[in-house]
């Protein structure tokens, strides 16, 4: 098992370093139909690692950004790189994939975990909207299981936002402690065994975040329980917030991936339709 951990691993660095590097200073210059990988600087002093995916054609482009989940082998921003590429080759989006602190070559931060992290994301977005050929007037987020926990606390604190895809997310952490059957994600949850942690809960937000979100969730999660997203949908239909859940019955925390490829672009597509040069889209 150990063996098949390095080799998968070695695979997959390989993959990743065929991607080129460049300064994030250099990424205004930016030609069409292009991904690359870059470092910033953000909290903590640390550098954060990031890819972005520039579709073709001059734009300006909507942005999504897209937040990827825990790796048991420390896998960041790749495991959602696909992905960008695919909405900026069918939907004309620019996508920004962000390893966040302790994933891929983002090191871990000093300081509290969920601030800092909100933070990195929102150095990242600050960078990506000085560029010219993104539309800093629509700011989407695509967040899986962990990202998605920290875009669904960035939708009330960041402006321009509009949509949200939530994949497999966790937004009352405080519930999910209580209630998964998963011990490693307990223990991720509070790793000092304190008796009564403080974890977060955005729920409460979800009245402030305005922007039209697709939940996405397996009703056989045994890591974060349906009840999870059937709780954020309950407060958004309260509060008037337009959403769409929808739930795979025979799934658990990993959902099929042509399926929610579709689900993913058929939203985005109705959220906000960029120009897209002719021949862009399948």
């Amino acid at each position: 098992m150990k063996t098949g951990l390095v080799t998968l691993s070695l695979v997959l660095l390989c993959a990743c370093s065929t991607v080129r590097v460049v300064p994030y200073e250099q990424l205004k210059a930016l030609d069409s139909e292009q991904t690359v990988r870059f470092f910033y600087p953000s909290a903590g002093g640390t550098n954060v690692e990031a890819y972005v995916v520039r579709p073709r054609g001059r734009g300006p482009f909507p942005l999504v950004i897209l937040l990827h989940g825990h790796s048991v082998i420390g896998r960041g921003a790749e495991q959602v790189l696909r992905t960008a590429e695919a909405l900026a080759k069918e939907n004309c989006f620019v996508g920004l994939a962000i390893s966040l602190p302790g994933y891929g070559s983002t090191k871990s931060i000093e300081g509290p975990v969920e601030e800092t992290t909100r933070q990195v994301v929102k150095d990242g977005l600050s960078i990506a909207k000085k560029l010219s050929w993104v539309d800093s007037s629509h700011i989407m987020f695509y967040g899986v299981s962990r990202g998605a926990i920290v875009a669904a606390a960035l939708l009330s604190e960041v402006g321009g936002v509009s949509g949200a895809v939530l994949y497999s997310g966790a937004y009352d952490l405080g519930m999910l402690y209580r209630e998964t059957p998963s011990y490693w994600v307990r223990k991720m949850l509070n790793p000092n065994d304190e008796a009564n942690p403080k974890l977060l809960n955005v729920l409460s937000e979800a009245s402030k975040w305005y922007a039209p979100t697709l939940i996405l969730h397996g009703a056989q999660d045994n890591f974060i329980p349906v009840d999870q997203a059937l709780s954020l949908r309950d407060q958004l239909k309260a509060a008037g917030i337009p959403y769409r859940l929808v739930l795979y019955p025979n799934n658990g925390h990993f959902l099929p991936r042509a399926s929610v490829r579709e689900q993913t672009v058929n939203f985005l597509r109705e959220t906000t339709t960029p120009d897209c040069p002719s021949g862009n889209r399948s």
